[in-house]
């Protein structure tokens, strides 16, 4: 009873926010005679999950379902941060959402992501995730939370920046970088001779201008679109992870469609992953020159180092493969990829 009514002052709260906000989108006209399937992330509208959300997924619903299902896109965190879109989106609060992965300490295999240097490249990522081994991480979550999960988007390719030179693993040594709150991240720095700092995303413009952190490691496209290449100077090319974004649907409203519906549904959150791939892999070479000609200097390790680079999660892994009994096989099947 106590929850049913918390969730329901949630909702409440939440749709009361909503009614204006979808009062001004492009399809208010049928808004009063279709099922509203509100869709939220914490990304900026020109992340590319966000584009392709609003390019592909809002319209072809629309059109597929001839108007039934009104689609409204809440991007920028509108609606509420990750880890609240999440829980709003397993309570049926809000019917499906794009975001990271939050739920990595409830789900554990959702970790598999921040995994050091598992993916060859963001191609082969992209193929790990869009295929077998991708849907059954998929099953696992769904297995253990009231979700569907729709599909898997890019969220970049992590990659070290700083105010200091890196040109090979030594240079690691004392830096003092800044870690999301994640043990995994956390171990990456420590295995690499770095320092650690624990730092809330929102901290890591000013820590780095003030020099509380010499680096930190996120996507070439976040250090250009926060404006982080205006307080460092040096990008190293490591690319020891390729985050994802996950899109999901509540199962409350997932039960609700009909088989064709959830056909559509389906069909179209994978069109909407292809597009979001596509752009993400198209931005890359821009994201570089812009930084670039923005005097950051941009070394890309030699196959030698990126061999050390590996050799030295050796300890990151020996953690991993004790705390999950699924990791090695895990792992072994995403090499397998090819």
């Amino acid at each position: 009873m106590k929850k049913g009514f918390i969730k329901g002052l949630l909702g409440v709260a939440l749709l009361s926010g909503m009614a204006v906000l979808s009062g001004c989108g492009s399809n208010g006209a049928v808004a009063g005679k279709s099922t509203l399937v509100k869709v939220g992330t914490p990304f900026a509208p020109t992340h590319p999950v966000t584009v392709a959300l609003l390019e592909v997924f809002e319209p072809e619903i629309e059109k597929a379902t001839n108007g039934k299902y009104n689609v409204e896109i809440y991007h920028s965190g509108q609606i509420g941060g990750e880890k609240q879109l999440y829980d709003f989106t397993r309570s049926g609060i809000v019917e499906v959402t794009a975001v990271g992965t939050v739920m990595w300490s409830e789900v554990p295999m959702m970790s598999t992501p921040d995994f050091p240097f598992i993916f060859r490249d963001v191609a082969h990522a992209r193929k790990v995730y869009q295929g077998e081994v991708g849907e059954y991480i998929a099953e696992n979550l769904e297995s253990q939370e009231p979700l569907q999960f729709l599909s898997w988007h890019p969220n970049g390719a992590r990659v070290f920046s700083s105010s200091q030179p890196i040109n090979s693993i030594e240079d690691f040594k004392g830096l003092k970088l800044r870690m999301p709150n994640n043990p995994i991240h956390v171990q990456v720095a420590q295995s690499l001779g770095a320092n650690a700092q624990i730092m809330d995303f929102g901290e890591v413009f000013t820590g780095l201008e003030q020099k509380v952190v010499d680096g930190q490691d996120n996507p070439i496209s976040t250090v250009r679109q926060e404006g982080w290449y205006n307080v460092q100077d040096y990008i190293y090319e490591s690319n020891h992870m390729v985050s994802s974004i996950e899109l999901l649907m509540s199962n409350e409203f997932w039960e609700t469609l009909t088989k064709e519906e959830k056909a559509i549904f389906q069909e179209v959150a994978d069109a909407t992953s292809n597009k979001s791939w596509d752009l993400y892999e198209g931005s890359l070479e821009a994201d570089r020159k812009f930084l670039e000609e923005e005097g950051l200097t941009y070394v890309v390790p030699t196959e030698e180092d990126r061999k050390k680079l590996v050799k030295a999660m050796d300890p990151v892994y020996d953690v991993l493969f004790e705390k999950y009994d699924w990791a090695e096989d895990l792992i072994k099947r995403i090499q397998e990829v090819k």
